[in-house]
């Protein structure tokens, strides 16, 4: 069973699994649910605020990206991978450990012991 369904895509991935032989399924399953989870974790609305923002344009370094991204302003960056960055690390949440979590410990161990063999 796919875990984490995809917020999207989930029925053809369920499709997708359905008429794979028996001996592929468990890869691709494994493989499917931890690429929705790492979609999930770049996509997580994080209930950020312009504080946020604000916080995140004074530690820049860069005067000429301060300076774009002050003028796509905060609704446009929000989705910006360097900011979504800022905000994880902030909060304290790896990727892994978000990973891990959805799939669950076990999923996850079974994941990477059978993508090292291929």
């Amino acid at each position: 069973m796919i875990n984490p369904k995809h917020p999207l895509h989930h029925t053809q991935q369920e499709f997708f699994i359905k008429y794979l032989s028996e001996e592929n399924k468990e890869y691709h399953t494994l493989r499917i649910s931890y690429s929705n989870a790492v979609y999930l974790y770049y996509d997580l609305q994080l209930n950020v605020s312009t504080d946020h923002y604000e916080e995140w344009l004074n530690e820049m370094t860069d005067d000429h990206a301060r300076n774009t991204m002050q003028l796509k302003g905060f609704e446009e960056c929000q989705k910006t991978f360097s900011f979504i960055r800022f905000i994880q690390k902030k909060r304290n949440i790896t990727e892994t450990d978000y990973i891990r979590e959805k799939m669950g410990n076990v999923a996850y161990d079974r994941y990477k012991t059978l993508i090292e063999s291929y």
